[in-house]
């Protein structure tokens, strides 16, 4: 079980440098395959797109003057540890569960926004440790979590997790059949 596992891991890493082929069968099903069949074309997949946060300058003055803005507050952690990176889900029906560490606790005025692929998910909630994500297709996939301000001015982020979504085909050989009765 365990080397088959393994061998599993290898053909997917080796085929994320495959050539991916496309084609239209005599149904009108639409089919994707690093073999090419009669008819197909090469599709050009680009990388994945990536999100790096940039990082808020520190204040140069060593004392506050009367009138100016409250200290800038920073958390000491902000970790995104699920996903995993290099993590792969198969089968998962499309749904990946985000995980957050913050500390000290997220204050009640600022908000965890989550980038998959570099695109905020909205429709999240705007605090806590746990966030589902919905739709998120076969293929290679970046996430990383922002928190922000009531101005909506970014305060920090986590380290990027890159992930995998992997389907795996009803025609292949290593599906469980079911039994008949």
């Amino acid at each position: 079980m365990r080397i088959s596992l393994i061998a599993i891991g290898v053909l997917l890493a080796a085929s994320a440098f495959a050539t991916t082929y496309k084609w239209v069968d005599r149904n009108g099903v639409t089919h994707y395959s690093d073999t090419p069949a009669p008819g197909a074309t090469v599709v050009d997949l680009q990388s994945a797109q990536t999100f790096e946060a940039s990082t808020t300058p520190a204040s140069t003055s060593s004392t506050p003057a009367k009138n100016s803005a409250p200290e800038q507050f920073t958390y000491s952690k902000i970790d995104l540890w699920k996903p995993e990176n290099e993590e792969t889900f198969t089968n998962t029906g499309n749904v990946v569960t985000a995980r957050l560490r913050i500390e000290p606790d997220l204050r009640p005025s600022h908000t965890v926004w989550m980038y998959l692929d570099g695109k905020r998910v909205d429709g999240l909630p705007g605090a806590g440790d746990s966030f589902t994500l919905q739709n998120v297709f076969r293929g290679t996939h970046t996430l990383v979590a922002v928190v922000t301000d009531q101005s909506g001015k970014q305060i920090g982020s986590s380290q990027s997790v890159t992930f995998y979504m992997h389907q795996a085909s009803i025609q292949s050989p290593t599906r469980p059949r079911p039994t008949p009765h």
